[in-house]
């Protein structure tokens, strides 16, 4: 049986608030995995790395070649210098994950920062923040409406 509410859901963001123990801070990869896992993008007993290899792409091309790479770009950079087979289906799998977190977006085939209002351009840390903070006001807003409704029915 299926609920009529069902179709009222727009997305499922998972987030999750995790410990930040110094020991993350000393490598590129433990930070990687941590966001990974603090945005919902992969499960904690994921033991699969290859969503970490394209989140270190394409913030290789980001912010070390300074441009917007296309997922075939990604493909090939993982193939040649990371020796890593894996399809372009795959890639564009994993980054619609943030692009639905509205960190990321595609225009014209690339992906890039999507620039938080009032932020430079290539603010990733900005750009997190307004996107998330957006949609859980949102969240909380509708769930402050919800339960001021309900709590008429018990007066």
């Amino acid at each position: 049986m299926e609920f009529p509410e069902a179709g009222l859901i727009r997305k499922t963001i998972v987030l999750r608030k995790l410990d930040l123990p110094p020991s993350v801070l000393l490598t590129k990869r433990s930070l990687l995995r941590w966001l990974a896992l603090s945005f919902g993008l992969m499960s904690e007993k994921e033991s699969r790395t290859t969503l970490l290899e394209i989140l270190d792409a394409l913030f290789y091309f980001l912010f070390k070649r300074k441009v917007n790479p296309s997922s075939a770009e990604i493909k090939k950079y993982l193939e040649n210098e990371k020796h890593i087979n894996i399809s372009e289906r795959l890639v564009r799998y994993h980054l619609n994950k943030l692009i639905e977190l509205g960190v990321i977006a595609r225009r014209n085939a690339c992906y890039y920062i999507n620039p938080a209002p009032n932020a430079e351009r290539e603010d990733l840390v900005a750009s997190a923040d307004y996107y998330i903070k957006k949609e859980v006001e949102e969240w909380s807003n509708q769930v402050k409406q919800a339960l001021e409704k309900f709590l008429e029915f018990y007066k």
